[in-house]
């Protein structure tokens, strides 16, 4: 998971938004059954992926994976419509001495710096995981449960990972299984983080035995190239001719591997990163994007 500068997703805007946006929500706060109006305006969100593939490249922004032969979702973070806990009960309120079920984040169906781009596996119902409606929080009682803008949200404790979020994104280990996602830290040592990252594992299917194999891959790649530029840089200057060419290849494929829009490039960098000040990534080091 690398990190998404959720102020540029308003650059990813299609013409016309704000004002259209403006209207939507209007009419939408006017209607008594929030879903329906929903479904009669339409997916008016699908109009982003655009623009988040020229900015961000076309990989999910949960699981890295590249899209290929499917379409992709704009998931709403914060649920549009029916709202789940991890058990997949619905978060209720006693209001008045009502019991109340979460109306849905209905006011965040226009917002752009809810949307987040995302392949179909991380986003619906795929085996046992698939983030779906599911929105859980570490502590119930700062979930929002009425219309207000985004900023207005940055007290809820949520549960799962945020690629929108450079705290979130620093949570996962690569390589304590290397193609496993892990929590950087033990459970004893930060609770809440081993959470974030076992919870978001199993919404994201994060750790799904087809999307493991692909991140092992690339870190293998990545790890190939890493020994071969170490190799040779120790080589004596005379034996060095035959494999210069090939030093290009593995420099550029470090590069690549790096680039933020490559499918599991987070992984790819925390492979590179222990590496980044040896003498033989000199001549790339400019060149790769050690980030978050």
């Amino acid at each position: 998971m690398r990190y998404i500068d959720i102020n540029q997703l308003t650059k990813c805007k299609p013409k016309n938004w704000d004002q259209n946006s403006a209207n939507w929500l209007r009419e939408l706060s006017l209607a008594e059954n929030k879903s329906e109006k929903i479904k009669q305006i339409g997916n008016k969100w699908k109009d982003f992926k655009i623009g988040f593939i020229k900015q961000f490249g076309d990989k999910c922004w949960y699981s890295e994976v590249k899209r290929l032969m499917t379409d992709f979702d704009v998931d709403h973070f914060r649920p549009k419509g029916t709202v789940k806990n991890s058990d997949g009960t619905t978060p209720i309120k006693l209001i008045n001495g009502v019991q109340v079920e979460h109306p849905g984040y209905w006011w965040l169906a226009f917002e752009a710096k809810n949307y987040r781009y995302s392949c179909i596996f991380a986003n619906r119902p795929r085996d046992k995981g698939g983030k779906h409606d599911f929105f859980p929080l570490m502590r119930e009682d700062s979930r929002v449960w009425s219309k207000c803008g985004i900023n207005e949200h940055c007290n809820e404790r949520i549960t799962l990972l945020d690629p929108c979020s450079k705290t979130d994104v620093k949570l996962i280990s690569y390589d304590k299984i290397p193609g496993t996602i892990q929590s950087r830290y033990a459970q004893s040592q930060n609770p809440d983080a081993y959470l974030k990252v076992r919870e978001s594992c199993k919404r994201y299917n994060l750790n799904h035995k087809t999307i493991k194999g692909a991140r092992k891959k690339v870190i293998k790649d990545v790890q190939d190239a890493l020994q071969f530029l170490s190799n040779m840089w120790n080589l004596p200057d005379e034996y060095k001719e035959p494999f210069l060419q090939h030093m290009e290849v593995m420099q550029q494929k470090l590069i690549e591997s790096c680039d933020r829009k490559s499918e599991f490039s987070a992984a790819a960098v925390a492979f590179v990163k222990p590496f980044k000040q040896e003498p033989w990534l000199a001549d790339i080091r400019n060149r790769l994007d050690l980030s978050d």
